[in-house]
């Protein structure tokens, strides 16, 4: 294999290298019937330490996508060998004009009891423990979104601030918890700022902001998360380009 050269990104090392493997094995570079390469040989493929290969690993065989045998190596499984890599998370970063020019800040992460509505969209009943994360964007500084998700706790727990502040909560759903994504829907309206939403986004209460709620299911159809993510209206322009 020849030298691979990380991106400047605020995704952390070992999940780019464990995107990369997986890309390698969807083009064909890697086979799923051949043992994967040693961690030394990956070290020097990567030109990472031997801690950030083997933590990629770990994270594949969390999946379910790697298996290792003892004094063979370490082999694909099954599974792997029919993977498709989720493309929702990265629509949705074009969507929510996610790039490395913008830094997320986690505010809170508390658990809560379901609130009625929220309840009726997670499938629960109201009043259960879920767990809220909030969120701030910046673009160049200055607030540019604040983000409210509301996940159930099988699938929030594992999540911590490093990986809110690395990658996008789809991304981190993928990676850190392991899910295979569903339907994504985003109902997009234009809406008055309460005075929590002002003082965070640093504008007047009551003046317009651009409110998107994005509902988020399991490749199963079962819900995952409800979010709501409020934008300071002049600071968000969408365009979305689709091809055959």
């Amino acid at each position: 294999m020849k030298k691979i050269n990380l991106e400047n990104s605020p995704v952390p090392l070992h999940y780019q290298i464990a995107d990369y493997l997986l890309m390698m094995l969807e083009q064909g570079e890697l086979s799923p019937e051949e043992t994967l390469p040693t961690e030394e040989q990956l070290r020097d493929v990567f030109t990472v330490s031997r801690t950030t290969v083997r933590k990629a690993l770990d994270h594949l065989l969390y999946k379910g996508l790697l298996y290792r045998k003892q004094g063979k190596g370490t082999f694909w499984t099954e599974k792997a060998a029919h993977y498709k890599k989720e493309k929702l998370s990265g629509i949705n970063r074009e969507i929510f004009k996610i790039t490395q020019k913008t830094v997320a800040r986690m505010l809170s992460r508390e658990k809560i009891p379901a609130p009625g509505i929220i309840a009726d969209e997670l499938g629960i009943a109201p009043g259960a423990e879920i767990i809220k994360f909030t969120r701030l964007r910046l673009a160049n500084d200055e607030p540019m979104s604040y983000t409210i998700n509301y996940l159930l706790p099988a699938y929030g727990g594992p999540i911590e601030k490093e990986h809110l502040e690395a990658m996008t909560m789809l991304e981190t759903l993928e990676q850190v918890v392991g899910l295979s994504l569903g339907t994504i829907k985003h109902e997009v309206e234009i809406t008055r700022a309460n005075q929590e939403i002002a003082d965070i986004l640093g504008i007047s209460n009551l003046d317009p902001v651009l409110t998107v709620k994005t509902s988020v299911s399991d490749s199963e159809g079962s819900p995952i998360e409800v979010v709501w993510t409020h934008f300071v209206e002049n600071k968000y322009k969408f365009k979305v380009i689709l091809d055959k």
